[in-house]
C-alpha cells in the first residue's frame, strides 16, 4: 500500500511539474519577405514559384521589399537597410522567411528563391516554431478626406519571452502598383506589382514594446498620414514582432505579424460588410468562380501573383460568372469596380 501511495505521489508531482514548466503558444502567421525589383530579370519566375509554394497554405503574410538587385520607384529606406540580412553580397530573386536562418549555408536569414519544393520545406520548418506572442488582425481607421490612419495594434506573450530588444514593426503595404518589370522569359513591360511595402510607420527596425502588467498585453497607437502618392484603396498594413540585435543579423527572428484589410474597408476572403453583399464564392475556387454585388458590377479584372492581368470581363448585372479554365493554380487578386468605388479581393484557384 505504501509503495502505491508513493508511486501515485511521485506521478502527481511530475504532472505538477509538467503543467508548471508548459507554455502557453499560439497561431504562428508565418511572414514571407522577398527581394525583389523591376530591374531584375529573373525575379517575375521567382515569384511564380514562391506563389507556387505558398498556394493552399493558410497563416501566410508574403510581403516584398524592392532592393537586392538595384532600385525601383518603390525601392525605400528600410528596403535598403533590410539588405544586411543578406550577410554579404545582395541579389534577386530573394527570400527570408521569419527572418530566421532555417538553411544554415547562408551567412544570413537571406536566400534563393529555389525551387517551391525547397521553398515549401523551409516554410515547414517556421511553421513548427512555438511562439509566444500573439499579434491581433491590425485595427485602423481611414479618413479619405484628410488621408490620416488611426488604429491600433494589440497583442499579448504567453510567456516573459520578451525584453527590452523586443520591437514592433508596422508597414504599409501596396498592391497593384503598375510599373516596369524586366522578364528573361515572358517579356519585359509594365505590371502590377503587388504586395510592395511602401514605408515604416515605426522605426525601421520597430518601436520598442511595453507590456502591460501581469496580462502582459501591448499596444501601439496608429497615428500617420498617408503620402498622396499612395493609392489607399490598394493598400493595407502589416505589423510585426521580432527580436532586434544590431550586432547579429541571426538573432533578429520574427515572433508572430499580422496585417490590417485594405483601407477602404473591402474584407478578407468570404467576409461580408456591414451593408453590403459583395461576395466571391466558391473560394477556393476550381473552374468557376461568382461575383456578386448589391449594384451592377461594371468591371472585374483577375491578376496573378507576378501583378499580371490575366482576366477581364465586362458586368452590367449584379452577379458575373468567371470561368477559371486556363488559370494556373495559386493566389490572385480580383478587382471589382460598382457604382460604390473599387473593391479589391484575394481569389485562391485550386
Amino acid at each position: 500500500m505504501k509503495k502505491q501511495l508513493l508511486t501515485f505521489a511521485l506521478l502527481l508531482l511530475a504532472l505538477v511539474s509538467t503543467a508548471q514548466e508548459a507554455k502557453q503558444t499560439f497561431t504562428r502567421k508565418v511572414l514571407i519577405e522577398q527581394f525583389t525589383t523591376g530591374q531584375c530579370q529573373y525575379c517575375p519566375a521567382g515569384n511564380d514559384r514562391l506563389a507556387s509554394a505558398v498556394s493552399g497554405l493558410n497563416n501566410i503574410i508574403w510581403i516584398k521589399h524592392h532592393a537586392g538587385f538595384g532600385t525601383d520607384a518603390l525601392t525605400n529606406d528600410a528596403a535598403q537597410a533590410y539588405t544586411v540580412f543578406f550577410g554579404g553580397s545582395t541579389y534577386a530573386p530573394a527570400l527570408m522567411i521569419d527572418r530566421t536562418r532555417f538553411d544554415t549555408s547562408n551567412p544570413g536569414p537571406v536566400g534563393n528563391v529555389g525551387l517551391s519544393s525547397d521553398i515549401r520545406a523551409l516554410l515547414s520548418k517556421a511553421r513548427a516554431v512555438e511562439t509566444y506572442c500573439k499579434v491581433y488582425p491590425v485595427e485602423v481607421t481611414y479618413n479619405a478626406d484628410t488621408r490620416h490612419l488611426s488604429g491600433a495594434v494589440r497583442g499579448r506573450f504567453g510567456d516573459e519571452v520578451y525584453d527590452e530588444n523586443t520591437r514592433l514593426s508596422l508597414y504599409v503595404v501596396e498592391d497593384s502598383f503598375y510599373m516596369y518589370q524586366s522578364d528573361a522569359y515572358n517579356g519585359s513591360g509594365n505590371i502590377y506589382h503587388m504586395s510592395a511595402v511602401r514605408t515604416a510607420i515605426t522605426d525601421i527596425w520597430g518601436d520598442p514594446i511595453t507590456v502591460e502588467g501581469s496580462s502582459r498585453e501591448f499596444v501601439y497607437t496608429i497615428d500617420y498620414t498617408l503620402p498622396e502618392e499612395y493609392v489607399y484603396k490598394n493598400c493595407r498594413l502589416v505589423a510585426l514582432v521580432s527580436n532586434y540585435d544590431a550586432n547579429d543579423i541571426n538573432n533578429c527572428a520574427v515572433f508572430n505579424a499580422s496585417e490590417s484589410d485594405y483601407l477602404n474597408k473591402t474584407l478578407a476572403i468570404g467576409e461580408v460588410e456591414s451593408g453590403s453583399s459583395l461576395r466571391l464564392y466558391p473560394n477556393p475556387a476550381e473552374t468557376r468562380v461568382y461575383v456578386q454585388a448589391d449594384e451592377a458590377i461594371s468591371h472585374v479584372w483577375v491578376v496573378n501573383a507576378l501583378g499580371q492581368m490575366v482576366m477581364h470581363q465586362e458586368g452590367g448585372s449584379a452577379t458575373l460568372s468567371l470561368d477559371l479554365d486556363g488559370l494556373a493554380a495559386g493566389l490572385y487578386m480580383v478587382r471589382i469596380q460598382t457604382p460604390a468605388g473599387l473593391a479589391v479581393r484575394q481569389l485562391v484557384v485550386r
